[in-house]
């Protein structure tokens, strides 16, 4: 499924294995230095691409949202990016929408996402969003706290 979004060409769709192998051969357009390959497991796409959201315009890939819908009814976002010259646009915000629809209609109840403790702009993003913040002991690879951002889906 895809939605056009007016005058700017801004296409949502659904992300397919294609695009991951691009979006892995571009990862430092999205997110610069940082070693984020690890995220991006085609399982994601094979299980969950239903629910996973890609930015296009003019056939080029603008951002995308890996997520899917949790065993306690809660659409979870995974990972979500866009590409660096493309931040401001308010893709991030957008991608988000059209998830929260997918697993809306499949009965999600809220949304959630982790991140980093020192992560401000993924804090100040999801807060903005409406998203309640928590930082929640546990949650990282080595049992260290991440931010859990959370919001009810009325």
């Amino acid at each position: 499924m895809s939605e056009r979004e007016g005058a700017i060409g801004l296409v949502l769709r659904s992300v397919t294995v294609e695009d991951l192998r691009v979006i892995l051969g571009e990862l430092g357009e999205f997110w610069g230095e940082r070693d984020t390959a690890f995220l991006h497991q085609a399982l994601y796409v094979h299980e969950f691409g239903e629910t996973s959201v890609l930015a296009e315009r003019d056939g080029r890939i603008e951002g995308y949202l890996l997520g899917f819908l949790g065993q306690r009814g809660d659409g979870y976002v995974h990972v979500v990016a866009v590409r660096i010259q493309a931040r401001g646009e308010g893709l991030a915000r957008r991608m988000y929408e059209r998830f929260e629809e997918l697993v809306r209609a499949r009965g999600a109840k809220g949304l959630k996402a982790i991140t980093s403790t020192e992560n401000a702009g993924s804090r100040a993003f999801h807060e903005a969003l409406g998203f309640q913040t928590e930082e929640v002991e546990g949650y990282s690879p080595s049992g260290g706290a991440r931010l859990v951002f959370t919001r009810a889906l009325g």
